[in-house]
């Protein structure tokens, strides 16, 4: 299944550390370090496509704001602004060279699950993400 723009975008916004990170202190936020398992599905135009499913070790030092909600987009250059942080949420706007301006959030609700999704401005395009702790990871390389 060949991925859009906005929906390879949000797969790296939730699942890979930022390249600058944003600073908060992992004790403020509860979410447990180990493999994570995360769904993302495409919705457009209220058709949602089918589930990807992708997996990612957060280690116990990680930053939960980079590892859970930043952005490293696939394609283009994009810059996160606006950004409003919660010991259990965080909100961030997006501005994009090649592509629509978007929102994004991530809530957790537990320390081992979280919902989230990234909104094209104008298109009607929602990418939608659910994350759950998995296990704890087992090597570097998980």
């Amino acid at each position: 299944m060949t991925l859009t723009p906005l929906a390879a975008a949000a797969v790296c916004a939730f699942a890979m550390t930022a390249a600058t990170p944003v600073h908060a202190d992992p004790g403020d936020f509860g979410a447990m370090p180990g493999l994570w398992k995360i769904q993302v599905r495409h919705v457009a135009k209220g058709k949602a496509g089918a589930p990807e499913v992708h997996w990612h070790c957060v280690d116990e030092g990680a930053d939960p704001w980079t590892t859970f909600a930043a952005w490293t987009p696939a394609e283009g250059e994009c810059t996160a602004t606006d950004q409003q942080r919660r010991s259990t949420s965080l909100a961030w706007k997006l501005t994009c060279k090649a592509g629509p301006a978007a929102s994004a959030h991530v809530d957790f609700d537990s320390a081992k699950h979280y919902t989230g999704s990234v909104t094209a401005e104008g298109r009607g395009e929602i990418t939608q993400v659910e994350g759950d702790r998995y296990a704890a990871c087992t090597s570097p390389q998980d």
